[in-house]
């Protein structure tokens, strides 16, 4: 056996768990899913021998489109927040000295050692229409800004819950960035501005890539922050009507995860081949 088979070989094995895993845990359950969606299985979870798209017309309905587009602005808008707010965090964390770098990662990563639903409570708690942040307001004579039970309140939830996911991928690309273009930049008398522009921000695309896709795809099928934050007319969004549907009518419900899913792929697959692979022309 050659150099080249062994090390193939030796590259599945260790491929293996990984692959059992996704297989056992991902390619099954979504199997399932898609039987439910095309009637092999009725809605008293029983085999029906037959195969048809009636959950997928059922599905497809104005209200369906409504319900998607709702939730892909609330998910977008998030996205579009998180970077915002999350570039300049990660570009100063990956100027910083290792060690300054390394306590700073670990105060980001902190909020990830509590409970996801503790922190959503925390979040009402505090931006509550009668919550900390508005009675701080008060205080300095501020009318009330802060409030929940609507689509504004789940994007900010959202925002705040999800911001690790875009620092975390744009730290590391921005850390492991080769200065030496940029010190090139300079000695060649572009700005700070230019120099940004030009270098800085087109190298960081793989970052900004994985961080948008990994933070939009999240937002896209979240439950929890809509039900609690939202509430019923506010934050009935996709990831709601699939978990109240799934129940009674499981074949609607998987034909809705099913639509979800093929929807994200082609977003993801687009935003790959148009932003990924071109980069930011600036």
């Amino acid at each position: 056996m050659g150099l080249d088979a062994q090390d193939r070989l030796w590259s599945l094995l260790l491929s293996l768990p990984m692959t059992l895993f996704l297989f056992i845990f991902f390619i099954i359950p979504f199997a399932f899913i898609v039987l439910f969606a095309v009637d092999y299985y009725n809605d008293y979870y029983q085999v029906a021998g037959t195969l048809g798209l009636d959950n997928f017309r059922a599905v497809w309905i104005p209200s369906t489109a409504t319900l998607f587009g709702k939730t892909a602005l609330a998910a977008g808008t998030a996205t579009a927040f998180c970077f915002v707010l999350a570039y300049p965090a990660a570009y100063y964390i990956a100027w910083q000295p290792a060690r300054r770098r390394e306590l700073l990662v670990m105060l980001l990563i902190i909020p990830f050692w509590t409970s996801f639903l503790l922190r959503t409570y925390s979040l009402m708690t505090i931006f509550g229409e009668n919550g900390l942040a508005n009675q701080a307001l008060a205080y300095f004579g501020v009318p009330a800004v802060f409030e929940v039970r609507n689509l504004w309140s789940v994007i900010w939830a959202e925002t705040y819950t999800f911001m690790p996911f875009m620092v975390l991928p744009l730290y590391a690309t921005l850390e492991r960035m080769n200065r030496s273009a940029i010190e090139a930049s300079y000695v060649l008398g572009a700005g700070p501005v230019r120099t940004f522009l030009r270098i800085i921000l087109p190298l960081s695309v793989p970052g900004i890539l994985a961080g948008s896709l990994l933070v939009f795809i999240i937002a896209m099928g979240e439950l929890v922050i809509p039900a609690l934050v939202g509430g019923v007319d506010g934050g009935y969004l996709l990831g709601n009507a699939i978990d109240e549907t799934h129940s009674q009518l499981p074949g609607f419900a998987s034909a809705l995860g099913v639509l979800f899913m093929l929807i994200v792929f082609a977003v993801s697959i687009a935003y790959i081949r148009f932003v990924g692979r071109g980069g930011l022309r600036l």
